[in-house]
């Protein structure tokens, strides 16, 4: 979700400055150029950067991050990282009406009047209406209310969203909701202990935010109706943990918990990987379009060009990972904070060719076919997703668009094995390194031009400088795409359509 749409009108303006900053990276920038791109006047801007300092004084992770004027007519954003802009992300956020409002209708609204919320942010009850209106038509444009899980609920739909929202928004700096911590805290380690697993931060982060959530919808009188994991296929030991985490809750935080409720923390906890078993739970026969989606990806693998000899292949693991997947996808599919661009594809794009045009062209295949119903988002997901899961269990040495290089510099031995273990840096360009010529060879690399060598060459006379590395890359990623266009130049994705224009 786009989060400056909470914003108010000067914090949108001072975050797109500010993001201009970041993408300058400590570069000059004239005032000329920001007043031709903001619509705003030199008095304005004046007022903004004044504004900017001081909240950046306050942030607690800035490394003397400030905007300043090293000359007359120039600017200079000074340590405007990543993590600073989220962090200025979430000053704005708090001190938004909107997203003051959003908290109050979907986590607070049965515990807090209207009266009591209206005085507390100073507005009036005109102000409190428009606003909604305002929140309404956000949340409707930015597709708040959809989703691709297939578990047809309302509030399992708005409980995830919500969740998205918290997660995305407090990004490890802070956490929502603090006078629930100790509570929250204590509830994590009753979970751990039941489920015996450790928590790495990142894990511990979304956790927390998950059960407030989740509390936070209960207190407020919204329950969950549905159960994703069939009962049969609960565990007698696993519903003895459910009562002891019941029993906490139910004490802790004055609310009961219905079945469907401790059904939900449990798909949680599988689904995001906490604990081991999700296809123990979800199977075949009551998610059959997660595991024939993972057959038809596999099957496309093989019979696509992607593999030097796909009937060696032992698809065991890649299939329980894309299971996973799909289990994920159609049931509590948490958005990632990362690899969510679809500019981010054009790195594997080079990098993958033959996995990036099997990916591509199945994606559009599922949407086609209406097997899922993706938006350009969803799609990167879960582009990402299957590369990640092809990558980490397809062997390097069956896919077939491997570059063979041959090295052969004239100073001998040992600068050959210090060229060879320097291209071995390459790994995930999928390279195949020779000592000799041979009939697989691509290019040539060496400090002579060979007239008998029909292959392509590429000539260093000095050690290397990063412009050669550069034209080298280059040249390993023409031919990659080459070899992928032989191998399976009839898949539509790689000449003709790509996520980007889906």
């Amino acid at each position: 979700m786009d989060y400056t749409l909470f914003f108010e009108k000067n914090d949108q303006l001072s975050y797109m400055l500010l993001q201009r900053f970041y993408a300058k990276r400590d570069r000059l920038v004239t005032i000329s150029s920001v007043l031709d791109q903001l619509p705003i006047s030199e008095y304005k801007l004046s007022q903004l950067l004044t504004s900017i300092n001081r909240d950046l004084e306050k942030i607690q992770y800035s490394n003397h991050s400030q905007i300043t004027t090293p000359e007359k007519n120039i600017l200079k954003g000074e340590n405007i990282t990543k993590t600073v802009l989220n962090e200025i992300r979430l000053v704005y956020l708090k001190r938004s009406v909107l997203f003051a409002l959003f908290q109050y209708n979907f986590l607070q609204s049965k515990m807090v009047s209207k009266a009591t919320f209206m005085k507390k942010h100073f507005i009036s009850k005109t102000k409190f209406y428009s606003t909604e209106v305002q929140l309404r038509s956000i949340l409707n444009d930015s597709d708040f209310y959809n989703s691709p899980n297939i578990v047809n609920n309302y509030e399992y739909v708005l409980r995830l969203h919500i969740f998205e929202f918290f997660y995305t928004a407090f990004n490890g700096i802070d956490s929502p909701f603090e006078d629930l911590n100790v509570k929250i805290n204590n509830l994590i380690i009753r979970i751990q202990a039941q489920f015996s697993f450790l928590i790495k931060p990142v894990q511990k982060s979304k956790l927390e935010i998950f059960l407030k959530v989740w509390i936070l919808r209960m207190q407020n009188g919204h329950y969950i109706n549905d159960r994703i994991i069939p009962p049969a296929h609960v565990t007698p030991a696993v519903r003895e943990k459910h009562t002891s985490i019941q029993k906490f809750i139910e004490d802790q935080f004055n609310c009961k918990l219905r079945g469907e409720e401790n059904n939900y923390l449990y798909t949680f906890l599988l689904t995001q990987e906490y604990v081991d078993g999700l296809q123990d739970v979800l199977t075949k026969d009551d998610y059959p379009l997660a595991y024939d989606l993972s057959d038809q990806l596999i099957n496309a693998l093989k019979t696509e060009g992607g593999l030097s000899d796909p009937n060696s292949f032992d698809a065991t693991q890649l299939c329980k990972n894309l299971s996973r997947i799909h289990l994920q996808f159609i049931t509590l599919y948490i958005e990632p904070t990362t690899f969510i661009s679809l500019d981010q594809i054009n790195f594997f794009k080079q990098t993958y060719p033959i996995f990036h045009a099997i990916i591509n062209h199945f994606i559009l295949q599922v949407k086609d076919k209406n097997m899922m119903h993706l938006n350009k988002r969803e799609s990167a997901n879960l582009y990402f997703d299957y590369m990640f899961a092809f990558i980490n269990t397809i062997p390097r040495e069956m896919v077939l668009d491997k570059v063979h290089i041959c090295v052969d510099f004239s100073q001998g031995s040992l600068y050959n094995n210090y060229i060879t273990n320097t291209l071995k840096g390459f790994a995930n360009a999928n390279i195949v390194i020779e000592s000799n010529l041979t009939r697989a060879t691509d290019i040539y690399l060496s400090d002579f031009y060979s007239t008998a060598v029909k292959k392509a060459q590429i000539i260093w006379r000095n050690p290397p400088s990063p412009d050669d590395w550069g034209a080298l890359g280059d040249t390993i990623i023409h031919y990659k795409q080459e070899k992928v266009q032989n191998l399976v130049g009839k898949i539509s994705a790689l000449n003709r359509e790509d996520l980007n224009d889906v």
